[in-house]
């Protein structure tokens, strides 16, 4: 049995041998040409994207969800990731560009809950904050999200009860245009778990 003192020293010691290695891998980070630096930040994207085509969608990874879709019926690829403040500026900036770019596209888009309502009878929507407190990104939820990894699915009150108001969110869905001026996103699966 290790007494009180014994268990503190050993912890100290282990956060110190923590900081070291955190230390000597930055240091050399930054030894690294830039060219080769961006060379290895893109071998180890691919090498990410690789690992996460071959296991469970859905399942964090050093904290943070992959950027492949959630929903098993849809491809491996990348998806493409926004802020909530980028399109709501694209928008207010050119909406025609702002169509161009998002409507009909499925993509992920990160941001702060405003909250979750029901509208005009089995409408869901997660409204995500932006930097205009006029405007926010409007998310029309899927009735059936996934809910786990591998695929489980349950209903959407079931999810959107996971989510508060001030919580960071991620939703991945189709654009849908500008309605009222805010962005609209269609089919949306609400990612990751209750923060």
């Amino acid at each position: 049995m290790l007494n009180r003192t014994q268990k503190t020293l050993i912890g100290v010691v282990a956060v110190a041998v923590l900081a070291m290695l955190w230390l000597t891998g930055n240091h050399e980070q930054q030894q690294l040409e830039p060219a080769a630096a961006d060379a290895a930040a893109d071998a180890s994207a691919a090498a990410a994207a690789t690992e996460a085509a071959s296991g469970a969608r859905g399942v964090p990874r050093n904290g943070t969800l992959d950027p492949i879709s959630i929903d098993p019926a849809r491809s491996t690829d990348v998806l493409p990731q926004y802020q909530a403040d980028t399109l709501v500026d694209d928008y207010q900036d050119n909406p025609g560009a702002a169509n161009d770019r998002y409507r009909g596209q499925y993509f992920i888009v990160e941001g702060v809950a405003a909250g979750v309502r029901r509208e005009s009878g089995d409408n869901v929507f997660l409204d995500i904050r932006s930097n205009n407190p006029a405007v926010a990104v409007r998310a029309r939820l899927l009735p059936q999200q996934i809910c786990g990894p591998a695929g489980r699915t349950c209903e959407v009150e079931a999810r959107a009860t996971m989510v508060r108001r001030g919580q960071k969110v991620a939703v991945e869905c189709t654009g849908a245009g500008q309605v009222d001026g805010s962005p609209l996103l269609e089919g949306c699966l609400v990612r990751g778990g209750a923060n």
